[in-house]
């Protein structure tokens, strides 16, 4: 009996020891595999990390190149090859909020297969940002194509002033179309005043439309011209006034038959250039070129706006009134009324809405004493061949990249 009893417990040691065994066996394997996952979850972290720095250092560059296309293309040296290659690429050194130091770099490609330009020019193709972590393990790369808005409607205007209502010159005025026979456009009468120096003119028949631009776009009135209308010789065919085509439209319909895009479009297109300003900054506009919206009545003094390499598009969302000597090249659209009381040379084409709304009352809507030279040049107007225009570049819709 005694010794039964101790195999009894002998064996109630045994099935301790095995259930003792068995759970100090799991108690391992659960410790080994949650140190596992803690692991592998802070593997994952560290490349979430890593791909997370990555990815803003490329997007950093991509930025970078967006900005830097918007303010001249991809040939701003101009020597005829793009500035930042895949060989020859642009730099960052980059700091985070937290201090860490990231890089990255830029290049840009223009070749006709990787984007929509055909044939491969300045004006359009393709950013690469390529981005690295702190510790140069996680790589991220961005594609995007970009090309340039153009934003007038057919090429822009064909006549060198345009009105949707009337204009009234009494001053001293040149206008100039060696392009063809029609000088001034207006919606209601043009009323040249009785001044001798008021004057239109066409290409002379002895120059050929093939001449150089520098002739055909000259501001020198007596250069291979022929007087068509003035107050002596009275409105000629090169005038075309009193227009139902023009004076029937609405103020939004005239603005709509010049430009593609919405007054809000375009008015945020050059807020995001940094190029929207009022009277009250007008002043900073001496020497920009692109997109330019001025909001409100304003009055310009002086100051050079475009360039024959890079014009602009200026917009006055009001009543403009244009003192001393400035030049502009490029399109200048008044919303309200062009009042010319300076020495103005506008090299490109003026149009002129007259909103009712905006010009004084009993007033017409171009009106001026001073001295206008306008000179049709549809090569201003046009961007073939030219940088994009600052306020104008865009992404192209669905060639955005940043998966290998």
């Amino acid at each position: 009996m005694l010794n039964r009893t101790c195999n009894l417990n002998h064996q109630r040691g045994f099935a301790t020891l095995l259930t003792s065994l068995i759970i100090l066996i799991g108690i391992t394997l659960i410790t080994l595999f949650t140190a596992r996952t803690t692991l592998m979850e802070q593997r994952i972290s560290a490349n979430h990390y890593r791909s997370s720095q990555a990815y803003a250092a490329a997007y950093a560059a991509y930025s970078y190149g967006f900005g830097y296309f918007n303010q001249g293309g991809f040939d701003q040296n101009n020597d005829g090859v793009i500035d930042y290659t895949q060989a020859a690429p642009y730099s960052l050194n980059l700091t985070s909020a937290n201090s860490t130091q990231t890089s990255a770099t830029l290049y840009f490609d223009n070749n006709v297969s990787n984007c929509s330009a055909s044939p491969p020019n300045f004006s359009q193709g393709k950013l690469v940002g390529e981005g690295l972590s702190d510790d140069g393990k996680g790589r991220h790369t961005i594609n995007q194509c970009v090309t340039t808005l153009d934003i007038l409607r057919g090429g822009g205007p064909e006549q060198p002033l345009i009105s949707r209502s009337s204009v009234s010159l009494t001053g001293n005025a040149s206008v100039i179309n060696r392009y063809g026979n029609t000088t001034i456009w207006s919606g209601d009468p043009v009323i040249l005043g009785n001044s001798n120096s008021i004057k239109t003119y066409i290409r002379d028949a002895g120059t050929p439309l093939s001449a150089a631009t520098t002739v055909l776009e000259s501001t020198d009135s007596t250069e291979a011209t022929q007087i068509i209308s003035s107050s002596n010789l009275g409105i000629g065919l090169d005038i075309i006034e009193s227009d139902p085509a023009l004076s029937g439209l609405t103020a939004d319909d005239f603005f709509d038959n010049t430009f593609v895009l919405s007054r809000d479009q375009i008015k945020t297109l050059a807020q995001n250039a940094g190029q929207l300003f009022t009277d009250d900054d007008i002043a900073d506009t001496d020497g920009l070129t692109g997109l330019i919206w001025i909001e409100g009545d304003s009055s310009l003094s002086g100051g050079d706006i475009g360039t024959r390499a890079q014009p602009a598009i200026v917009i006055f969302n009001g009543n403009a009134q244009i003192t001393g000597n400035p030049t502009i090249h490029g399109l200048v659209y008044v919303c309200g009324q062009l009042k010319v009381s300076g020495t103005v040379s506008v090299v490109g084409a003026a149009v002129i809405e007259g909103d009712p709304s905006l010009v004084p009352a009993g007033q017409n809507p171009v009106i001026g004493n001073g001295t206008l030279n306008q000179v049709f040049a549809p090569s201003l107007l046009q961007n073939d061949d030219k940088p994009p225009l600052v306020g104008l570049t865009v992404a192209e819709s669905g060639t955005w990249k940043d998966w290998p």
